[in-house]
């Protein structure tokens, strides 16, 4: 089978750019699919091969092409669930290719990033559950995630020695045309005759309001507290239980 991966991080237009290609109904079905989220499989009762079968077929169009989007975070989370790098195993079992997408703007993505987990409101079509509120640390926090992703991605292609193509954002703003081609030749399909999605660009004045402040902001706060890597245990009454036990397993990278 073919198919393609899209490494990335969250706000970098993947789902913009998943939902042109998505809308061809050939080149694959491209989410968060390593998510468990979005997979919502019962992975305690799925063998490797099981759980990488779903994945796939999840993430498969008719034709048999497959695409999904991985962000770091979602890597990590599969090898620790099952002792796997799913992109390593993928490339070994199916005709892959790799696409690295990154934002430019890294502020207006940490921004973009920061109230998205506030309003829990991933696209413009989904209601913010709350209203976003300006966060100087969660931002910085995000902006710092974001740079460590794609220090990541960057390291990783290169370490592995794998082909990748890479993309930024803001270029294919204007016309997404180089990126869905470079899609549709590797799954070996012709190009969309019309290239439509019903998404919509989130950004607003509220963002240019919260550059202008963060960048006062960086004069007198804190950064340092911002990038503190000492482990964040979340306060729930499982993990208090479980610290009290001492069965409160380290949390793996890229678990925000």
């Amino acid at each position: 089978m073919r198919g393609y991966l899209l490494l990335t991080e969250a706000r970098s237009g993947s789902n913009w750019l998943g939902s042109l290609i998505n809308n061809s109904g050939d080149m694959g079905r491209s989410s968060e699919w390593l998510s468990p989220k979005i997979h919502r499989l019962d992975t305690s009762s799925l063998s490797w091969e099981e759980f990488f079968e779903e994945i796939i077929r999840k993430s498969s169009t008719g034709n048999g092409n497959f695409g999904l989007k991985i962000f770091p975070s979602h890597l990590f989370i599969t090898r620790e669930t099952y002792g796997m790098d799913f992109i390593q195993y993928c490339l070994s079992v199916h005709d892959i290719g790799l696409v690295f997408l990154r934002r430019e703007d890294t502020l207006r993505q940490a921004i973009s990033f920061a109230r998205a987990r506030q309003t829990r409101s991933f696209a413009a079509h989904i209601e913010n559950r709350t209203e976003p509120r300006y966060d100087f640390e969660e931002i910085a926090r995000c902006f710092f995630y974001i740079r460590d992703s794609y220090s990541f991605w960057r390291s990783y292609l290169e370490l592995t020695g794998a082909k990748s193509a890479e993309f930024v954002y803001e270029d294919l703003v204007p016309n997404p045309s180089a990126f869905i081609a470079c899609i549709a030749e590797h799954l070996r399909v012709p190009l969309p005759g019309n290239i439509q999605t019903s998404m919509a660009v989130q950004r607003d004045d509220l963002t240019d309001e919260w550059v202008t402040r963060f960048h006062e902001d960086c004069r007198s706060a804190h950064l340092l507290d911002a990038y503190d890597r000492r482990e964040h245990i979340p306060g729930k009454i499982k993990n208090f239980f479980k610290l009290a036990t001492r069965r409160l397993e380290p949390r793996y990278p890229f678990a925000f």
